[in-house]
């Protein structure tokens, strides 16, 4: 097997050893015209000297670093990297009492760029963000297959969805690449959950908010709780386990809220939940003043750095709506996945909020991602996930 070399301009062999997973265009000496998107190319310093592997794309993050140490096969690669990311969850103690679904595979923080795998109670749905990644998913799927062994009944490739977003025709559909079920169901401390696996968001799950989701459970009994943006309604389960009174459902999305109500109804909760599809800021302006926990929880405002200045200002907008309609002695538990938005602005953002609402506010717990979605330190980028909880006085 034959790769194509790509050159380093001389002196970019530093930002190289710093093992980040990006390479920049501007860093290459030159990119062959004819080069396919998503191949695999062996970098060369500018002194012709091997590197490592990676897979090239055109735009301007041009390389995704697989292997940081010579030359290897693809094939090679991703066995290595696959059986670390299964040895490092099953040292983190997955799966495990608590769970049967965690993040198998995190893109670059497990050494694969452009790869996201989650196992959800023996099934794995895998989600290519990149050509690359796609042209090998069943080479992926044979290996995660190997590593995994018998604790594997099926893997289901969700990628199609991703490269449509995109303006992209996917070479492939949806759809079982081996085993195959119609239902797909997790246990997630106490609680039973049906993953929407099919037509949902991401893969089916938002697995990084585990951790979340069983603080507000831990918080919610004897408590109204609303859960806005609640897609499948993951806090409203651990919440109503966790003996909450009263459960509000919240997304615009009408799927979203039906599959919500049959989780709590699978558990035997539906007495104390509402599903309500509506959009959160007109559900605020009639929103009852009586919840004692509401859980903020958007999707990403900000997926690119030109779009920070807008993002902050919705999260301040919905923030300080909200703060300014609950009651004293209240929680408010706020969230960003937005990667460009740093802890350190989105705090800066709630205060704001806070400000603008002139209210006694206090943080009590801070959030971020659970071991399943490990930061890997050469690429800070992996962290995105950041949340606090807020007490309301007056």
């Amino acid at each position: 097997m034959s790769f194509i070399q790509l050159q380093l301009q001389k002196g970019k062999e530093k930002a190289f050893n710093r093992r980040h997973p990006w390479i920049f265009s501007g860093a290459l000496k030159s990119i062959p015209s004819d080069l396919e998107p998503g191949s695999w190319v062996q970098v060369i310093d500018s002194k012709n000297n091997p590197l490592g592997m990676a897979h090239f794309h055109p735009g301007s993050i041009a390389l995704r670093v697989f292997h940081f140490d010579g030359f290897a096969t693809p094939a090679k690669i991703y066995s290595d990297k696959i059986k670390k990311a299964w040895d490092y969850r099953r040292e983190m103690g997955y799966p495990n009492d608590s769970t049967n679904a965690f993040r198998l595979i995190f893109g670059e923080s497990d050494g694969l760029p452009g790869l996201i795998a989650d196992y959800y109670n023996g099934y794995v749905v895998l989600q290519a963000h990149t050509q690359g990644v796609l042209n090998d998913l069943n080479v992926i799927a044979k290996i995660i297959e190997e590593n995994l062994g018998k604790l594997c009944k099926g893997i289901y490739n969700k990628s199609a969805d991703l490269f449509s977003k995109r303006g992209l025709e996917s070479p492939v559909e949806n759809g079982w690449l081996s085993g195959k079920t119609k239902d797909i169901r997790i246990n997630e401390n106490g609680c039973e959950v049906l993953i929407d696996f099919d037509e949902g968001q991401k893969t089916g799950y938002f697995l990084d908010q585990r951790d979340a989701r069983f603080w507000v459970g831990q918080h919610s009994k004897d408590k109204k709780v609303l859960n806005a943006f609640s897609y499948t309604g993951g806090f409203s389960l651990l919440a109503l386990k966790g003996g909450a009174t009263k459960v509000v459902s919240l997304d615009l999305s009408e799927r979203a809220i039906e599959v919500a109500k049959k989780n709590a109804q699978i558990n035997n909760l539906s007495k104390n939940h509402k599903g309500v599809s509506q959009d959160i800021f007109d559900y605020i302006k009639e929103m009852p003043e009586d919840f004692d926990l509401i859980v903020l929880d958007p999707p990403a405002f900000a997926k690119r750095r030109n779009a920070v200045h807008n993002a902050v200002q919705a999260y301040k907008r919905l923030n300080s709506s909200v703060i300014k309609k609950m009651k004293p002695g209240s929680i408010l538990c706020t969230f960003s996945c937005s990667q460009n938005v740093s802890n350190q602005l989105f705090e800066a953002t709630i205060r704001s909020a806070a400000i603008e609402s002139k209210r006694e506010v206090k943080i009590i717990h801070r959030f971020g991602q659970p071991s399943d979605h490990p930061i890997n330190i050469y690429f800070p980028e992996g962290e995105y996930l950041k949340g606090i909880a807020l007490y309301i006085g007056e």
